[in-house]
């Protein structure tokens, strides 16, 4: 509610007042152990009070209409809809305030009474009403500044009490959830190990079985392997004179293919007839990135391990 003719600890309103009670901000400078109002120009506060005077003759002077003309003066509040701007010129020894009363509703101003050169009584009496007027506002800003502080603490109770809640909630459902999993991981380790127990019983009972037919093939074949070793002892072995790498190199010479040559000669086999089968092929990549690719037969040989002669048995299809 309080504006200052000065920069010296003081407020500008720059919005529309509400209706208060008396207990409105006052601006003061202190000078020892006495308080007097800040210095303003007398001439220019009585120029304002003729502005407003018009105003008012003409119906015109709302509050906000006030609060404009009178933007960056100081005032008090001394009545509900009573308020006084004031001045001094501590040079010439002048002081000057400026009465304004409202009307009922507090919207309008009713009359303005300007003082000119106020005797010592009125700056007496208004200086006592700045300071009632601080030290009332020092008590409601105590008030307030202890209710802000209950419902900060209040709030910080609330807050905190939330927190448990909500920290209490998070605990029983990690547990929760803890004990699922646990439940979760027994049953499966139960079914692991039952699983296990039962492929392992039913691999012991092929094993059994498999052991029982071989027994029962081995009875069968006895014979049959007497029989085979009797026919054994009558042929007379082949004298076998070379062996698998010379084979390779003797394929390699017949087919004239050095060693630095892309086909690949490779022992593969012994046939029925004890020859070894030696396999002529070439390895083609098909796809470059992973290497995979196929081999291109060009020949099938059969070599004889007594006497080293070579036939072309590709046609047999190896």
């Amino acid at each position: 509610m309080l504006t200052a003719c000065s920069d010296e600890s003081s407020e500008t309103v720059s919005q529309k007042e509400e209706p208060t009670e008396k207990s409105t901000a006052v601006h003061t400078k202190e000078n020892g152990n006495k308080t007097v109002v800040k210095e303003s120009s007398p001439n220019t506060l009585q120029t304002k009070a003729s502005t407003i005077k018009k105003a008012v003759n003409s119906k015109e002077a709302d509050r906000d209409y006030l609060l404009n003309v009178m933007n960056g003066y100081q005032y008090i509040q001394v009545g509900d809809n009573q308020y006084i701007y004031y001045g001094i010129n501590q040079e010439q020894n002048v002081f000057c305030m400026m009465e304004v009363n409202f009307d009922a509703s507090g919207d309008y101003v009713e009359n303005i009474n300007f003082v000119d050169n106020a005797s010592e009584e009125q700056i007496a009496l208004l200086q006592n009403q700045i300071q009632e007027q601080q030290k009332q506002l020092s008590d409601l800003e105590q008030q307030q500044m202890e209710k802000e502080l209950d419902d900060y603490y209040a709030q910080l109770e609330e807050d905190r009490q939330k927190e448990e809640e909500a920290q209490a909630k998070a605990d029983a459902e990690a547990q929760a959830e803890a004990d699922r999993k646990a439940e979760e991981e027994r049953l499966a380790e139960e079914e692991k190990k039952q699983q296990g127990e039962e492929e392992a019983q039913a691999k012991a009972d092929e094993e059994e079985a498999q052991a029982d037919s071989e027994d029962e093939a081995q009875t069968e074949s006895e014979p049959e392997q007497e029989e085979d070793t009797e026919a054994i002892e009558e042929e007379e072995p082949a004298e076998q004179t070379v062996s698998q790498e010379q084979a390779i190199q003797l394929v390699r010479d017949q087919q004239g293919i050095s060693e630095d040559s892309p086909l690949l000669v490779e022992y593969d086999h012994v046939d029925d007839s004890g020859n070894y089968i030696i396999h002529v092929y070439e390895s083609v990549v098909d796809n470059q990135e992973t290497g995979e690719g196929h081999t291109a037969t060009q020949g099938w040989y059969q070599v004889s391990p007594s006497d080293g002669s070579i036939t072309d048995v590709t046609v047999d299809g190896y």
